[in-house]
């Protein structure tokens, strides 16, 4: 890790922004490989045939 001198307050927020990257990249994850339906692979099938 890179070390950097800084006081209290700014090594609370980039802890903090650490966690909420976190955060936000799993619920990306989640939503990416949750089951949806895919509509590439739904048969084409008009509804007037």
């Amino acid at each position: 890790m890179l070390e950097y001198s800084a006081d209290a307050a700014v090594k609370s927020a980039m802890a903090r922004a650490h966690a909420e990257r976190g955060q936000v990249l799993k619920l990306a994850w989640t939503w990416l490989l949750s089951k949806r339906p895919v509509p590439a692979l739904r048969p084409k099938v008009s509804r007037w045939a």
